[in-house]
């Protein structure tokens, strides 16, 4: 009897095990399909996120920004399929991925000139640099020094700097004193109270023609632009600076707040931006699109390449990394996310690029500064 009553509980539960089995299986499946699905979904809320504005539709712009996290999971996800011989899946995740591959090439850049630049009468070097304020509003010791001697070391002919900050002690006076190589400069101050000034500044070897700021309306971000001539050929030099997240990472991570409150306040600053910042874009476009002089664009975007703000400037221009860059480069230094580009320099197609760099050892700022070296002998002189 006791041999029977064992005999039975063990059938029973090997049933009861099996059923379970089977459910964690269906559940599993089930949860691995769903995910396959939002993560193809993700990847086309990323192509969405270029072409339509934030200001209108603001959810695929958070897709944008972590387009290389989402490529991956495709990926891994395609793999799988690929193993499991799912076809409906192997076709969908292909058709998100085909896409991708136009938006590769702002991410990585495997056959670029690298370092190799032959002499021009007409290269032009450019440098754009976020400075972060010299860390005036951080930290006793500001970076100017370094910075004037890094800059002096590259020798570039034309300087983009956002984050420029000036007060009482530390003035513009003073710090055009250390650029005193050069002989050129124009400055957009969009903060200007209690003695304190901040904007972007534009210094040049050639002489700056005009200018004209481009405050953007309730921020403290700005752009300029600076016409300089360039032995007699004439560029518009765009020195922009897009609107900023604004996050105050000691308060946020003080743990003072919960996850959730922090994860609300990180998502409720980046819709502000995403939104700001497309407005800031559009005014700025339309500077761009009647321009009479062949068009250079140095900044920080705070925005990556699969984005809005990058599609509505850039257009048909040429990107220096696009065209003579290599390998992987980050521009923001404190990002965790790999290939990490918010900086950018852009121009024309009568301009071609010869050369691009980013200088990762350089960590005066949270940025790193990038500059490119360009050709600008198929542009016309002006009379």
């Amino acid at each position: 009897m006791v041999k029977q009553k064992i005999i039975i509980f063990v059938y029973y539960y090997c049933i009861k095990t099996c059923i379970l089995k089977e459910i964690l299986y269906k559940t599993g499946v089930k949860i691995l399909n769903y995910t396959s699905i939002a993560s193809v979904t993700a990847m086309f809320l990323c192509f969405i996120s270029t072409v339509i504005s934030p200001a209108i539709f603001w959810i695929p712009a958070y897709f944008g920004l972590f387009f290389q996290f989402v490529f991956v999971i495709n990926i891994v996800f395609l793999t799988v399929w690929t193993v499991k011989k799912r076809q409906i899946f192997i076709v969908m995740h292909l058709v998100a991925l085909v896409p991708s591959i136009f938006f590769a090439k702002y991410f990585i850049q495997i056959f670029g000139p690298g370092n190799s630049v032959s002499d021009g009468v007409e290269n032009i070097k450019l440098l754009s640099y976020n400075i972060q304020g010299f860390l005036i509003p951080y930290q006793k010791n500001t970076t100017h020094k370094n910075i004037v001697d890094f800059i002096n070391s590259e020798n570039p002919d034309i300087v983009c700097l956002q984050e420029f900050y000036v007060n009482e002690k530390h003035t513009e006076g003073t710090f055009c004193q250390l650029m005193n190589k050069y002989e050129y400069h124009a400055v957009c101050y969009s903060v200007t109270k209690k003695n304190t000034l901040y904007g972007v500044a534009t210094f040049s070897h050639y002489p700056i023609k005009s200018k004209l700021e481009i405050p953007f309306e309730g921020s403290t971000n700005a752009a300029m632009y600076t016409d300089i001539n360039i032995n007699g050929k004439l560029l518009r030099v765009y020195n922009v600076h897009f609107q900023s997240i604004r996050l105050n990472m000691k308060k946020l991570f003080s743990g003072k707040n919960s996850r959730i409150e922090e994860i609300e306040e990180v998502s409720s600053r980046l819709k502000t931006a995403f939104i700001k910042r497309a407005g800031q874009v559009d005014m700025v476009a339309k500077h761009i699109d009647v321009s009479p002089y062949p068009v250079v664009i140095c900044g920080d975007f705070n925005d990556m390449p699969v984005s809005y703000s990058y599609r509505k400037i850039k257009k048909n221009r040429k990107d220096t990394f696009c065209e003579a860059g290599r390998g992987m480069p980050s521009t923001y230094r404190l990002s965790p996310i790999p290939s990490f580009r918010i900086d950018y320099i852009l121009h024309d197609r009568v301009i071609n690029s010869i050369k691009y760099s980013v200088y990762n050892s350089i960590d005066f700022s949270d940025h790193y500064p990038v500059s490119s070296i360009i050709d600008i002998s198929s542009v016309r002189a002006k009379d």
